[in-house]
């Protein structure tokens, strides 16, 4: 664990507030943006309008680049440079963004329908995150939160995606040590409950698939650094690796973002990210999809766990929370460590 991500010093007050405030953020963003997703429009133009306002915000950063995946893809689709795509007329559109504060992080996702045929599979994604969230209390089995979305899932007639995971949360860590899953699981150890101070992010996906997503092949346009240097001689190649630490830190980054700057052309990004990919220095996340002419729908809120025992979805109002005195009078949330 590097410096700046531990949570030594930091109260559970402070980062329940921290939490809040990026899901405020979060939320505001998602519903103003997602009125842009209509038939015709360049996703690009999406994921940039996304990411300008999150920073307009007050955000400290992105959690992750803004995902818009369309009909059988999942997840992990952002626009990379020079994206051509837009939306289509019909199907299901995944918007899913992600704002951290002081590297406490918000993730959240609606799907838009573009078919009403599909209306009912928006549904049942939604009603899947709703039965989960139910029983969301310290004390709950991943397990049992599993066989619970998965059969309200199943009793609109879709299925859950078995590998898309809701995920625990850390200071720049979008993906923790614990799961949850959308469906039924083995029994789990005791150790895996969730518990007090502990915050994740729930997301519930219904598909007319098969419930089984694959790597799209040949893409690659979100990548994330490991907790790990490696050398680089080439001195572009090192600021670049430079600049992807020292503002993403190991969060999901965007190829996009890098080729915005004026010294980074595409071509020399592209080669530090297969350097860095073949030294063992990050992983990249292809997009993600079901089988071919299905729709896949989600539905995802961030959720934290106080001292109390109480679950407060961070991402949804009331938004009626207060600074801590603890906070009050610094310059920033950056200067807070």
């Amino acid at each position: 664990m590097t410096e700046w991500s531990s949570e030594e010093g930091i109260t559970v007050e402070e980062k329940v507030y921290y939490y809040r405030k990026a899901g405020k953020i979060a939320y505001e963003v998602l519903h103003t943006v997602k009125d842009m997703i209509k038939p015709g429009v360049p996703v690009i133009n999406i994921c940039e309008a996304a990411e300008k306002l999150i920073m307009e915000k007050g955000a400290d950063g992105y959690g992750f680049p803004t995902n818009v995946s369309i009909n059988n893809l999942a997840a992990h689709f952002s626009s990379p440079f020079g994206d051509e795509s837009v939306i289509p007329r019909e199907g299901v559109v995944k918007f899913d963004i992600g704002v951290h504060v002081n590297g406490f992080i918000a993730d959240t996702a609606i799907t838009l329908v573009l078919s009403p045929e599909l209306s009912e599979l928006q549904k049942a994604a939604e009603e899947g995150y709703k039965a989960g969230m139910e029983i969301v209390q310290v004390g709950t089995l991943p397990s049992v939160l599993g066989k619970r979305i998965e059969e309200t899932i199943t009793s609109y007639g879709f299925r859950p995606i078995k590998e898309l995971t809701g995920h625990q949360l850390g200071r720049y860590e979008l993906h923790g040590e614990k799961r949850l899953p959308s469906v039924s699981i083995p029994y789990d150890p005791v150790e895996s409950t969730l518990k007090e101070g502990e915050a994740f992010a729930l997301e519930t996906f219904a598909t007319t698939g098969s419930g089984s997503i694959h790597e799209v092949s040949g893409t690659k346009y979100i990548y994330m650094l490991l907790p790990k240097r490696i050398a680089i001689r080439n001195p572009i190649s090192r600021k670049i690796y430079s600049t992807i630490y020292s503002k993403y830190k190991i969060l999901p980054f965007a190829e996009r973002w890098l080729t915005s700057y004026d010294e980074f052309n595409q071509s020399r990004v592209r080669f530090t990210l297969r350097q860095l990919l073949t030294g063992g220095g990050a992983v990249a996340y292809p997009p993600l999809a079901d089988e071919k002419g299905s729709y896949v729908a989600q539905h995802e809120n961030t959720f934290i766990i106080t001292e109390e025992g109480e679950v407060i979805v961070s991402t949804q109002p009331p938004f009626d929370f207060e600074i801590p005195e603890s906070l009050v009078g610094k310059k920033s949330n950056e200067d807070i460590n």
